[in-house]
């Protein structure tokens, strides 16, 4: 298992990926938010119809079918907490010491969504990760393998904060197509008050998740 030194060197490089370089690895967390979208809607037994990718860094998922209420409430908050849940899943599997697994297992995911991905950006940035992580698996030394692994578990939780505080710094929640809209026009709940509560527990999965990483055995 890594020295905690590695770790924290890690999380800092996955900091300066999802913070200081958020305008160019921004579509890579919107890859696991419409992933989250996608998930949840095949987890309720729907169909995705295609999943597009913006060049503002904005996505969407659409389905065969709208999920019902309150399915539709699910599917919305899975997008905002797609990028923690597979953080979360990701640094379990490293608890485990299967760094390989995560890198695997994130292909697999990504390669299951080009069959739904529509548009020039999307068949850039998806095709782009999956040669990253596959170099990463199988290409690189053992010891960078599982580095580029860690760094990723951490990006994940990193960037899905980053996105909760950006979607509430540019005041996102107001924008008529934005998720929490949605929420709002369900559930009666403020797009707000949705917004803050995201921020929130991608805020709890980043020290749960960090919690997990660095109590890791020397």
């Amino acid at each position: 298992m890594p020295q905690d030194p590695v770790m924290w060197k890690a999380a800092l490089v996955a900091w300066v990926l999802a913070v200081p370089l958020w305008f160019l690895t921004r579509f890579f967390v919107v890859i696991a938010h419409e992933g989250g979208h996608a998930f949840a809607g095949v987890a309720l037994l729907n169909q995705v119809r295609r999943i597009t990718f913006n060049r503002d860094g904005g996505g969407g998922t659409e389905f065969v079918s709208p999920p019902p209420w309150p399915f539709v409430i699910v599917v919305a908050v899975a997008g905002y907490a797609g990028p923690s849940l597979f953080g979360l899943l990701a640094a379990a599997l490293l608890l485990r010491g299967e760094p390989r697994m995560v890198l695997w297992g994130s292909m697999a995911f990504l390669v299951l969504m080009l069959f739904t991905v529509r548009g020039i950006i999307g068949w850039i940035v998806v095709p782009v990760l999956v040669v990253g992580l596959y170099q990463l698996a199988t290409k690189a030394p053992a010891e960078m393998s599982t580095l580029g692994a860690y760094v990723w578990t951490w990006f994940l939780l990193i960037g899905a904060v980053q996105r909760m505080l950006v979607y509430l710094t540019d005041k996102t929640y107001l924008v008529e197509a934005a998720d929490t809209t949605r929420l709002q026009q369900v559930s009666l709940v403020p797009s707000e008050i949705w917004s803050v509560l995201l921020l929130l527990g991608t805020g709890a999965a980043l020290v749960w998740g960090g919690s997990m990483l660095l109590r890791m055995p020397s």
